[in-house]
């Protein structure tokens, strides 16, 4: 019998043309894997869910005008380079990494509040992904998910991807550093601590408080591996990292920017973290989702003790140790003198306790209780997202409506005007609208003008605001005129939460500190800002 009349019975026959089209058929594509990977209903839910949080964070991006701090940050980015790293140590209170970035990012995509805000906002919309290979890697796929639909909704989340300030990135990158530790800690080969050192490395140069997610990764990481002469590097590379941002940290704690955190007792601000983690700073009706939110925390941590199994149960507790040693550490700072303690400081530990939270949400058998909670607390995020996108009370201070009335230069005719703003302390943001603004400090004798402008600041009364919304402010009152020789009131209008007067003088007038002084009934010079335009 030959060969083939054996073989036939088991193989059949094939065509030369069928062998041909298969060769030329590819084989495990990145086409055909994305398509597989949308069939997934999580993959495809978390695309859903990373959409919406780009929605959420540039849906009126631009709407609001920079407050102090994102207009200082704004400031630093226009100079050169050097000139912005060597006013860091002055101007700012946070490392060098974000303001590097954002410098060649204003130059492709603008100066403009859209153009800045948008690297936070890109920043925040990665979180969403990142937050579902965490819970998957954590806990599980369906955790995974929850993880990062509450990443998606979270007001507080989109509060600051709506900011340009190194926040969002913070969160970002202690994420990214608490992924590659999770994948190290298993397996700690050499990609996987190059991973996690960049990552822990890039969060420390992002924010020195980073270091409540990193200092506890690193600890663990030696703890476990200690005899491996590869983690032992790994430890000193990123211990290195911190070392060398001390410098930077300790000259710019010199200047007492972030002095006004410490006087503020203690216990409010803690009393902060928990409300704000979970519906951010203002929302409509805010005392009502506050106690939902509150209630839904509860129902998670009562599904992870009574409806996860072990694996689950043990992956989101040790994403709460992650949360629960970041703030023990930050509590060790303050009782050594360490005290920038406010929520926005410690924002790396929003994804660790977001993931305790998902935990008993997306156990497995959470059921429809964890699905409905879920979308409930993701339903607060969009009303509370939504009510600070309408409510100017909620929103940062827009100086760009001073800006428009005053004019960015003084009207034909007049040479140069003063512009005093009450129960308010700097140029900025005032100075990024109408340019050519200086200050009249004690130094300065007198000005020549023949226009003089009063802004006063009507500020809604909140207890310890300090996020930069238009509680921030303090409020003053606008008189019905000011007694300064030669002057007239010409117009008195209101432009949102400010009112402007101007006074004209047919002529120059010399004007003295002493003569702006003099007219005050309702606040005083030690209060106010007298700027100069020339």
């Amino acid at each position: 019998m030959s060969p083939d009349a054996g073989c036939s019975g088991s193989l059949p026959r094939v065509s030369v043309g069928s062998l041909a089209r298969d060769v030329r058929r590819p084989v495990g594509g990145a086409a055909d894997a994305r398509a597989r990977a949308l069939e997934n209903p999580a993959v495809a839910a978390v695309v859903a869910l990373t959409v919406l949080a780009a929605v959420l964070r540039f849906y009126r991006l631009g709407h609001q005008g920079f407050w102090f701090d994102e207009a200082n940050t704004a400031a630093d980015v226009h100079l050169s380079p050097g000139a912005m790293l060597g006013l860091l140590p002055r101007n700012e209170t946070t490392p060098p990494l974000f303001y590097c970035i954002a410098w060649v990012w204003a130059r492709v995509f603008g100066f403009g509040e859209v153009g800045l805000r948008s690297l936070s906002a890109l920043a925040g919309v990665a979180t969403v992904p990142l937050a579902y290979a965490l819970g998957i890697k954590l806990i599980s796929r369906r955790a995974g998910v929850t993880a990062a639909a509450l990443t998606a909704c979270n007001p507080f989340l989109i509060w600051y991807s709506q900011e340009f300030r190194p926040y969002e990135l913070l969160v970002l990158l202690s994420g990214a550093s608490l992924l590659a530790f999770l994948y190290a800690k298993d397996d700690p080969t050499r990609g996987r601590l190059v991973a996690w050192v960049i990552a822990a490395g890039l969060a420390l140069a992002a924010h020195y408080y980073a270091l409540l997610v990193v200092v506890p990764e690193a600890l663990w990481l030696i703890a476990v591996h200690r005899r491996r002469r590869s983690v032992v590097i790994a430890f000193a590379i990123v211990g290195l990292c911190g070392l060398a941002l001390l410098p930077l940290a300790v000259s710019q704690n010199h200047t007492g920017n972030a002095s006004w955190i410490a006087p503020i007792p203690l216990g409010p601000r803690l009393g902060q973290i928990f409300p704000q983690f979970l519906i951010g700073f203002q929302a409509p009706a805010q005392e009502v989702l506050e106690r939902v939110a509150d209630v839904i925390v509860i129902i998670a941590l009562v599904l992870l003790a009574a409806r996860s199994d072990p694996l689950e149960r043990r992956g989101a507790l040790t994403a709460g140790a992650f949360a629960a040693s970041g703030l023990a550490i930050n509590l060790v700072l303050v009782a050594v003198g360490i005290d920038d303690l406010i929520t926005r400081n410690v924002l790396a530990l929003w994804l660790p306790a977001a993931l305790l939270v998902a935990g008993g949400l997306g156990a497995r058998r959470a059921g429809l209780v964890g699905i409905l909670a879920t979308v409930v607390l993701c339903v607060i995020g969009i009303v509370a997202t939504v009510g600070v996108a309408l409510d100017r009370n909620f929103q940062r201070p827009d100086w760009r409506a001073v800006a428009s009335v005053l004019g960015d230069r003084p009207a034909p005719g007049v040479g140069a005007r003063m512009i005093l703003v009450q129960h308010y302390r700097d140029l900025l943001p005032l100075s990024l609208y109408v340019h050519g603004l200086g200050k009249f400090d004690r130094g300065t004798e007198a000005a020549r003008v023949s226009e003089f402008d009063v802004v006063s600041i009507r500020a809604p009364r909140v207890a310890l605001c300090w996020w930069g919304a238009a509680c921030n402010l303090t409020g003053s009152t606008m008189q019905r005129t000011y007694a300064i020789p030669g002057f007239h009131v010409l117009w008195r209008r209101r432009a949102l939460q400010f009112t402007i007067m101007r006074l004209v003088s047919p002529t120059p007038v010399l004007v003295t500190r002493r003569t702006v002084s003099r007219a005050l009934t309702t606040t005083t010079l030690r209060r106010d800002e007298l700027l100069v335009q020339r």
